[in-house]
């Protein structure tokens, strides 16, 4: 069963027109007397006219056919050639089926030329099973004679999106028309308020796919307005992966346009952050220049308790310092965190600060260890303080009051180390 026939007078027959492609009418070759000799242009076999139940015309291989391409093909096959066709002459282009190379090596379903005949395009239905291979060879072989093509399926099979081509559906209840339901994509961006810098400038770019009848989607292949296009990365559907999909030139535009800007963006954001580290690791090296100038400085006598003065005298006492229990929460983070950069300075390697030691050695304070071995402690409280535990640690404190009251009690050559109020600034 094929649409097309060859006649020795009038040369192929194409059953799919009116006129049968050379201006006779169908009349004259179906149930005809005496019977037109015509050819089968695969297998040059003698066929005849028939019309099927359902009035498509067609042409029917005579009994003793040998194995022929065109005979095996199903009626599925046949049905969605004749939708090609006729979506092909609908968007004013010619259309011939069955047509053979000029070299034998391929034969295109439906063959669209432009009107003014200086472009053609293959339209491939490809319902049996076949290789990623064999197809790609395929279509490399029509592109050697110069001859765009489009493979059109209607199962999602691996090679589908490996090569130009569609999946569509055939109509049904509530469709009255072929669609196509895969392998047509756009290209959108949104913006974006996420904190991250990068979105925020450039939003979110990405390739959505998305439907049209095959009417439109033909028309706009045949004339530029949607072109085969390959992915960088897969587009992820419910049903297949594509790596290459239909869309429109402005969409590949837009899709370049946002790489280059995004690629801005990451250079700006990799040359902002290289600068904040420079900065970062200068500050550091400063903070350990004088953590090092204050380890090697001897340590200072205990304070001279104040005289006390006369009584009489206009000199007022000095008000003691109030160690404060319950810090606020910003400030017990803060404190944390300036805690653990100075140990990172001092010790070279990153310490652990446990919240919820409740061991009484630390007197309420937070120890700092590296591993199982503690390093440091964190406020430590004055009046529960005990010396003989916290000996060889470093002690943190919040400011110089802290300092003088822990200093009262404080054995010669225990260190305790101011923590800076506010990070330094940036440059």
């Amino acid at each position: 069963m094929g649409f097309t026939a060859q006649h020795d007078g009038r040369g192929r027959l194409d059953a799919t027109q009116a006129d049968l492609g050379c201006g006779w009418v169908w009349e004259a070759v179906h149930r005809a007397r005496p019977r037109v000799a015509m050819t089968c242009p695969e297998c040059a076999h003698p066929v005849h006219a028939k019309v099927s139940r359902y009035g498509l015309r067609f042409f029917a291989h005579d009994p003793g056919s040998p194995t022929c391409a065109l005979a095996g093909e199903s009626m599925e096959h046949h049905l969605l050639k004749l939708e090609l066709a006729t979506v092909v002459r609908a968007a004013g282009h010619h259309a011939e089926l069955e047509v053979r190379g000029p070299d034998g090596d391929w034969r295109a379903d439906v063959m669209a030329t432009s009107p003014d005949g200086t472009a053609r395009m293959a339209w491939e239905a490809q319902l049996s099973p076949i290789t990623v291979d064999e197809i790609t060879q395929r279509t490399a072989r029509f592109a050697k004679d110069g001859v765009r093509v489009c493979w059109v399926a209607t199962k999602l099979r691996p090679w589908v999106g490996e090569v130009p081509s569609v999946h569509v559906r055939p109509p049904g209840d509530r469709e009255p028309n072929w669609t196509v339901a895969g392998g047509l994509a756009r290209f959108t961006v949104t913006k974006c308020d996420d904190e991250y810098s990068l979105c925020r400038a450039v939003g979110h770019g990405e390739w959505h796919e998305t439907e049209a009848d095959l009417r439109s989607f033909t028309a706009w292949a045949l004339t530029g307005r949607a072109v085969a296009h390959r992915l960088p990365s897969w587009l992820h559907t419910d049903q297949h992966a594509w790596t290459g999909v239909w869309t429109a030139p402005q969409y590949i535009d837009a899709a370049a346009a946002y790489r280059q800007a995004r690629d801005r963006a990451v250079a700006e954001l990799e040359e902002q952050q290289r600068r904040e580290e420079i900065r970062r690791r200068r500050r550091e090296a400063e903070r350990r220049a004088r953590v090092a100038a204050l380890a090697a400085a001897p340590p200072k006598p205990p304070a001279k308790q104040p005289a006390v003065p006369e009584q009489g005298s206009s000199a007022a006492p000095r008000p003691e310092p109030v160690w404060e229990v319950d810090l606020p929460h910003h400030e017990r983070q803060r404190l944390r965190e300036a805690a653990l950069s100075e140990a990172r300075l001092l010790f070279g390697v990153e310490t652990d600060l446990r919240h919820h030691d409740r061991d009484r050695r630390w007197a309420l304070g937070s120890p700092l260890y590296v591993g199982d071995r503690p390093y440091a402690v964190l406020r430590p409280h004055p009046q529960l303080v005990d010396w003989g535990q916290l000996k060889g640690l470093l002690i943190f404190v919040r400011d110089l009051d802290e300092l003088r009251v822990l200093g009262r009690t404080a054995p010669n050559g225990t260190r305790i180390i101011v923590l800076p109020e506010q990070p330094a600034p940036s440059d």
